[in-house]
Parts: C-alpha cells; sequence; structure tokens
C-alpha cells in the first residue's frame, strides 16, 4: 500500500484539518489537498506555496487545532522528540489521530561507523516508540520494507497510527 493511501485510509473525512510534520517538497500534503483536506505543511526545507511553512516543528508557532497529523520519515530527526510529541497531543485537542511513516535505523545490522555517525542523535526503534506509547493509544502498528537506494529492506520501516490518550 502507498503512503497516501495509507494516511487517507486513517484520516477523518475531508474536508478535516491535517498538519504533515516534515513535508519534503510536499507531495503527500498535495495529494491531501487534492482529496479535500486543508493542509498545513512544515518542513526547513518546504517548497513555496500557501499551505507551506519552512520551519522546524520546533518553531512552528501556528495554533492548531487540527484533526489529524502526519509525519513521514521525519520524527526521528527532532532533538527533543518528546517535547514535540506533546505539542502533537495538544495540536490535536479533538483526539485525532498521529499517522506516522518511519525508519527504524537501528535495526540494521552491522551498522558500520560512517553509518553510525550519520544518525548519531537521532532518534531509534525502542526511544521512538516508549515516547509514543506515554502519550498516544495505538490504533495500528506494522512492520514494513523501508526503501533504500532502489531496494526495500525487510523490517525497517514501521507504521503506526495513535489517538492521543
Amino acid at each position: 500500500m502507498e503512503l497516501s493511501e495509507f494516511v487517507l485510509l486513517h484520516l477523518p473525512s475531508p474536508p478535516a484539518r491535517v498538519l504533515e510534520v516534515g513535508c519534503g517538497e510536499g507531495e503527500l500534503a498535495l495529494a491531501l489537498v487534492d482529496a479535500g483536506y486543508e493542509v498545513v505543511a512544515v518542513d526547513p526545507e518546504a517548497p513555496d506555496g500557501e499551505i507551506f511553512r519552512r520551519a522546524t516543528i520546533e518553531a512552528f508557532d501556528e495554533p492548531g487545532p487540527f484533526d489529524a497529523v502526519v509525519a513521514s520519515r521525519s520524527l526521528h530527526h527532532v532533538h527533543d522528540l518528546g517535547g514535540v510529541l506533546d505539542k502533537l497531543v495538544r495540536l490535536l485537542p479533538g483526539g485525532g489521530p498521529l499517522i506516522l511513516n518511519e525508519f527504524a535505523w537501528d535495526r540494521l545490522e552491522p551498522m558500520t561507523p560512517e553509518w553510525e555517525a550519520e544518525h548519531e542523535g537521532l532518534h531509534g526503534y525502542p526511544v521512538m516508540r516508549a515516547e509514543l506509547d506515554i502519550r498516544f493509544e495505538e490504533r495500528f502498528f506494522g512492520w514494513r520494507p523501508y526503501p533504500a537506494d532502489g531496494e526495500k529492506i525487510p523490517g525497517l520501516g514501521f507504521r503506526y497510527v495513535g489517538k492521543p490518550s
């Protein structure tokens, strides 16, 4: 299942207000707009456009509420994961879903010194899962292959949906 299909499956019905954290070039955000959602997409390198905000999630200061938050391969980069998750809970006062597509880089065997240096300070799966479990009730979890260099590495990617607890 493609990411956009997975996200649409777990979102409330349009015209729900959706925050995308780490939107990259904006493909998912634009697909959600096309599907009838009101989207705000944040990324330090976000493209130009009305729905996009160039900022980290830590610096993002627009008020909620949002009906859902989507983050694809972005939360492992934040420095204060607990603080960011607390912020996302506050932005979801109606109990809407947090929909994640993430990368458990720490499950790679064996990791080279170069790989470890590149990922120093990033959150691995155990830390991310513990922080999620403190704040969210799991509604869906599944391991999936992670795309890397034209290949799919089994058991590195995961998808998660949780509601604030």
